[in-house]
């Protein structure tokens, strides 16, 4: 202890009892560098919350003994003075790493899908295109023109045979017209309600004949008709398609304004049965259906008359077609072969009719229409539906049926380089033309003034 205090205060006499005691305890002098680097001084509880937490950032995987030896590890801290405690705080703590919660891969997936989009369309761009052309841009919006919305029209649509064409010039004629076709064959028409009538959509007339070379359109507006040619043929488009083979049942047949009506559906025609039909020959080209009908009216009942008629002139071509009901009846129709049959007009002759049966004859393809082959990447029920507008639909709709319409494009551009684009180049003006030969004077002699 002397030695101690002689050391630092040199020689002493009558040092204190309690003085002495505390230098005999010391380890010595303090020196510089300790008091620097020297920690704060830190609690027992506080020590102890900090090591649970790093604690708990370690693995689930731990064993039991891992988490009984950090326990022993932290009763011992615990016992360590808190100068040794403080030293141990010198070491800089370790950061804690959040893991990603759910919502921050949420806000990247728009990130990692938009990247990906472009990876696709850089690697497009870098493949070689098929036979040296260019990729179509509108090739996604084109589809195939199936005529679904023509085929359904269709299915609403009633015919309408041998009628008279008073029908177009008289509005009399057309709302009696209109009124038996808009009236439930069904139902009495004792009482006015709606609901015992047929919803009609649309009307239209076919197969007119024009007294004048106009154009259809002049020539129907100012009622022009020819006057060898009485008849017409309509078509009646009803809301609803359940309608049309009802009709069919109830008016084929029917007698209206002094003519046997023939109505037929456009999409499930009556079929032209062989066993009960006959052919007629050396009629006379202006002759109308209604002689046939007066004609062959006692052989038994008929169901419908066709005169083969030229498709631009509406005038017949000599022969005709008689289906009855029974096939019994077309042995009573032989029997007025090489007969005179008297005609409804006034001036219509008498000719002797050649009668057979009807044979099965192959059909050719009369609609000047190059049948086209079926592309093989359809699947069936549009196939079905091709070659059923095919057989229902008229010349222009059976030659666009299976193309492919553009539903949305791209603007056209004068630099596309085709001849079918919208936007044509401007026409060059003529070297030798009148006005080109006016501009190059007036340049002279504005030239020549100078």
């Amino acid at each position: 202890m002397s030695s101690t205090i002689d050391n630092l205060f040199g020689s002493v006499e009558n040092v204190d009892s309690n003085v002495s005691k505390l230098f005999s305890t010391s380890t010595g002098p303090v020196r510089e560098g300790q008091i620097k680097t020297k920690g704060r001084t830190v609690l027992p509880d506080v020590i102890g919350a900090q090591r649970d937490d790093e604690q708990s950032e370690k693995s689930e995987g731990q064993s039991d003994e891992q988490s009984d030896e950090a326990a022993k590890e932290k009763s011992g801290n615990e016992s360590e003075s808190i100068v040794g405690k403080a030293e141990d705080l010198e070491e800089p703590a370790k950061k804690k790493h959040k893991r990603p919660s759910k919502n921050d891969e949420d806000d990247q997936l728009e990130e990692r899908y938009f990247s990906k989009l472009l990876d696709d369309a850089e690697e497009e761009e870098k493949l070689p295109a098929k036979d040296g052309l260019k990729k179509d841009v509108t090739s996604k919006a084109k589809k195939i023109d199936l005529k679904e919305d023509e085929l359904e029209k269709a299915e609403r649509t009633l015919f309408v045979g041998n009628l008279s064409n008073n029908v177009i010039t008289s509005k009399d004629a057309y709302k009696k017209f209109k009124k038996l076709f808009s009236t439930n064959p069904e139902k009495k028409d004792d009482d006015g309600d709606d609901d015992k009538k047929h919803v009609i959509s649309s009307i239209r007339f076919r197969s007119i004949s024009f007294e004048e070379a106009l154009p259809r359109k002049v020539a129907f507006a100012q009622s022009k008709l020819h006057k060898s040619r009485d008849s017409v043929n309509a078509y009646i488009v009803y809301n609803n398609p359940n309608v049309v083979k009802q009709t069919c049942k109830k008016l084929n047949g029917h007698e209206f304004m002094s003519r046997h009506l023939r109505v037929d559906s456009v999409t499930h025609p009556a079929p032209h049965d062989n066993k009960r039909s006959i052919f007629v020959g050396n009629l006379d080209f202006e002759e109308d259906e209604e002689s046939l009908w007066l004609h062959f009216k006692s052989c038994g009942d008929i169901e419908y008359v066709r005169i083969v008629r030229d498709a631009k002139t509406n005038v017949g071509k000599g022969f005709a077609y008689v289906q009855f009901e029974d096939f019994q009846c077309v042995n009573k129709a032989l029997l007025l072969n090489d007969k005179p049959m008297k005609s409804v007009k006034t001036n219509g002759k008498s000719r002797k009719l050649r009668i057979s049966r009807c044979k099965n004859i192959r059909k050719q393809n009369t609609d000047g229409v190059k049948a086209r082959a079926v592309d093989s990447s359809l699947h069936d029920s549009q196939k079905t539906k091709i070659g059923r507008a095919k057989k229902i639909l008229g010349k222009a709709d059976k030659a666009t049926v299976g193309q492919q319409i553009t539903i949305e494009g791209l603007r056209a551009k004068k630099s596309d380089g085709s001849s079918n684009s919208i936007l044509k180049r401007k026409k060059q003006r003529s070297k030798t033309g009148r006005v080109t030969k006016r501009s190059q004077a007036f340049r002279k002699s504005q030239a020549s003034s100078k």
